[in-house]
């Protein structure tokens, strides 16, 4: 399939393939299939297999999303490390990453953990640098990565999984929950919903500061008439 094989790439590759199979863990209709089975007379496969995946697949979305992050800093990594810096990974490394951190803040939106409003800034953000981004290599203009691109890179691989884990154990209560309903939970989850709402925030924050300093950085080289 591939002239040669590559490890960054792969593991690229594997970081795009999890994506799906991240939401999928999480959208598909168990309980449906459960009644399904149910009806035919195979009620005993789905109150086993089934029954165990609707119980714990946002546990295991959440080990997908972690071994899916894993991916993308063993990936550049590597890449560095042995000179194996292609044009492939140049494009698709970032998609990879844009697909991952857009895919979990939607979801994470759509479950009432995230606010929409940052979901937007997130995503607004990821698909304007990465326009910038290409503009910058038909000019051959230097795209590294800022010092809040960095950190909002961090924080991003931090709250994300903290706000998948806060969706497995208390649905109910989302960004900033603590604030009104800290009374109401345990040790545990008051843990994981402050240091979710604080992650979640800083790299909101981080994330806006990447997006001016993006802008400010290469808005000299953007010609609308080319």
């Amino acid at each position: 399939m591939f002239k040669k094989k590559n490890i960054p790439n792969m593991l690229t590759i594997l970081r795009i393939i999890l994506v799906p199979l991240f939401v999928v863990l999480i959208y598909f209709p168990y309980e449906a299939i459960i009644d399904m089975l149910d009806t035919i007379g195979l009620d005993a496969i789905g109150n086993t297999f089934f029954k165990f995946l609707s119980d714990f697949s946002i546990y295991i979305a959440l080990a997908i999303y972690l071994i899916a992050s894993i991916t993308d800093f063993l990936d550049g990594f590597i890449s560095r490390r042995y000179g194996l810096i292609t044009k492939f990974g140049k494009i698709m490394d970032p998609l990879a990453d844009k697909l991952l951190v857009s895919t979990g803040f939607i979801i994470l939106t759509g479950e009432g953990i995230i606010p929409a409003w940052i979901t937007v800034i997130i995503v607004f953000r990821d698909f304007f640098v990465n326009a910038l981004r290409m503009f910058g290599t038909d000019n051959n203009k230097e795209l590294s990565a800022s010092l809040s691109g960095k950190i909002k890179t961090v924080f991003q691989l931090i709250g994300v999984p903290l706000a998948i884990l806060n969706l497995a154990i208390m649905p109910k209560y989302g960004y900033l929950a603590f604030v009104e309903y800290a009374t109401k939970m345990n040790g545990f989850e008051l843990f994981v919903n402050v240091f979710m709402s604080v992650a979640v925030s800083v790299a909101t924050i981080a994330t806006l500061a990447s997006f001016v300093t993006y802008f400010i950085r290469f808005r000299k080289d953007i010609d609308l008439e080319k």
